[in-house]
């Protein structure tokens, strides 16, 4: 069991992994930190040190592998979620599920005396920590039923499958641009527009394939739809653009919500054969203007997003690539 959890561990840190998710967690890695520390220090105030020929070194590996599971079980959830009740919850039993397993761990090591109390307390945290897990569990089912929801929507009842992109399954240009007309023509009505480009797409085609470039797209216009609203719209602007419709949103607000979505897909990390590949977005958000025309909003938000660009020296930067072993 021991030797299986130490060739897991060296495959990970083998292999690329994205740990920027880690800093959003300062608090579930103290009380991880914290839980691990009461364990030793409880146990060791406790009792006092067993011979080595006391020891049952079966039970250590076995009750040790456990432990050292359990942390790389919640190194997993914190590198692969954002912060919010799911993941205080799951975080929160595995912690309760690796304390009592710590301190069964360390039974192996420490003679307590007939009185202590903490050979009986080991086992209670436990099962308090399973049933948090339980119930983050089915939080986390239903976060993900909202999720797939989402991917599913964009009016399907009136879906015309010949106008819809077969890369990314959203919509054309052409039926974001009835969408806008639409909203064009009714009074008072306030909506923005935002186009998003994918920095040096071409450059990731010509290396890893076109196969790989339709495959990065289809994940990043699921990324789009997790973090736009349910009365949002997002289509394919063309090639490696996206363009969303923000109904009622103002503008500031539609420049936050995009700057999340290129938040994004900056962590995202793309794996490709044996590399990771990270992306940035160029964006462009525009407020339509009363009187205007569907082409002249197009216009003013394609001009700022190639402004944009030239600015940031798009065509001097390379996605970010690194080598797996």
């Amino acid at each position: 069991m021991f030797c299986v959890v130490i060739l897991i561990e060296h495959r990970l840190l083998g292999n690329i992994m994205n740990f920027s998710l880690l800093r959003l967690h300062p608090q579930m890695l103290l009380v991880s930190g914290f839980a691990i520390a009461l364990a030793i220090v409880l146990s060791f105030s406790i009792g006092d040190l067993k011979h080595s020929h006391q020891i049952e070194w079966l039970d250590v590996v076995g009750e040790g592998g456990i432990v050292l599971l359990t942390i790389l079980w919640q190194l997993f959830l914190l590198i692969s979620r954002p912060s919010g009740r799911v993941t205080t919850l799951l975080t929160i039993g595995l912690c309760c599920f690796m304390f009592s397993s710590l301190l069964d761990a360390l039974d192996e090591f420490i003679h307590y005396p007939e009185q202590a109390w903490l050979p009986l307390f080991e086992s209670v945290p436990a099962p308090f920590g399973m049933i948090l897990m339980t119930w983050g569990l089915y939080q986390w089912h239903q976060e993900m039923l909202t999720l797939n929801a989402q991917l599913r929507r964009r009016e399907a009842d009136v879906r015309e499958h010949g106008r819809v992109d077969l890369v990314t399954r959203l919509y054309r240009a052409d039926y974001m641009r009835e969408q806008i007309n639409q909203l064009l023509n009714k009074r008072n009505t306030n909506f923005c527009v935002a186009l998003v480009d994918i920095d040096q797409f071409d450059a990731f085609n010509r290396r890893f394939g076109h196969p790989e470039g339709d495959r990065l797209l289809r994940e990043i216009a699921e990324l789009i739809l997790m973090n736009v609203r349910q009365s949002d719209l997002v289509c394919r602007y063309a090639g490696d653009r996206f363009i969303l419709l923000m109904p009622d949103l103002p503008l500031k607000r539609a420049r936050q919500q995009v700057q999340q979505i290129a938040s994004a897909v900056k962590h995202l990390a793309f794996k490709t054969g044996n590399q990771a590949v990270f992306h940035t977005l160029t964006t462009a958000v525009a407020a339509a203007q009363e009187n205007e025309s569907c082409a002249s909003l197009l216009l003013r938000v394609n001009q700022r997003l190639e402004q944009d660009k030239q600015y940031s020296g798009e065509k001097q930067r390379a996605p970010l690539y690194h080598a797996g072993r």
